[in-house]
């Protein structure tokens, strides 16, 4: 990995630099010696890094927001950005955004750059920051409480239906008697239970 390669580089010229002042007599020397082996080996320790693809993470660092791996912005992969626009610097008035928050898994990539002007920065990143990891917004809970209506069911009543009466019907009665009528033209008839004519054959 490249990091370890500078890693054991940066070790090897602690151990010369001890070595070499420890060689002098004077105490005043070695102090020194050890105070600046000591420096290049903690910062070797504490900023160890590793690349995937464009983007160079610290291994030992996250962002507090999301416990992602920290990203090592790169320059050189800006001013590719800048250039592949047409630009050597960041134009007045503007920011160089990444697309996807590099808090967010975002890589440090030119294709995930972007110029936004200042305002437009900055409402970007307020909209970044009231989301969560998942980008999901978050809601704080209301303080008032929604009281739900009581019904007291021995007040209700029930309305009245209207009252609905069947009509009569009276069955019209006729007289079993035949009564022998005479037509105009001279035929004989009677009125049936019907009330339909019935001709009687002389």
């Amino acid at each position: 990995m490249q990091h370890r390669n500078t890693m054991h580089s940066k070790c090897t010229l602690a151990i010369y630099i001890c070595t070499t002042f420890n060689q002098k007599t004077n105490p005043m020397r070695s102090l020194l010696s050890f105070f600046l082996a000591f420096f290049i080996f903690t910062t070797v320790a504490f900023a160890q890094t590793y690349t995937v693809g464009e983007t160079e993470y610290y291994s030992n660092q996250t962002y507090s927001t999301s416990g992602l791996p920290k990203v090592k912005r790169s320059a050189a992969n800006k001013k590719a950005f800048l250039e592949s626009r047409g630009y050597t610097k960041t134009p007045a008035g503007y920011q160089v955004d990444h697309i996807i928050p590099l808090s967010k898994g975002g890589t440090d990539s030119p294709y995930n750059m972007q110029l936004l002007s200042v305002d437009q920065h900055k409402a970007k990143t307020a909209r970044e920051r009231s989301t969560t990891t998942t980008g999901i917004p978050t809601f704080s809970t209301p303080t008032s409480t929604y009281k739900v209506p009581s019904y007291n069911s021995a007040s209700y009543k029930l309305p009245k239906m209207p009252s609905y009466s069947a009509p009569s019907y009276s069955v019209p009665s006729y007289n079993s008697s035949k009564v022998i009528q005479t037509g105009s033209r001279g035929g004989k008839y009677y009125i049936n239970s019907n009330g339909n004519k019935t001709y009687v054959k002389d």
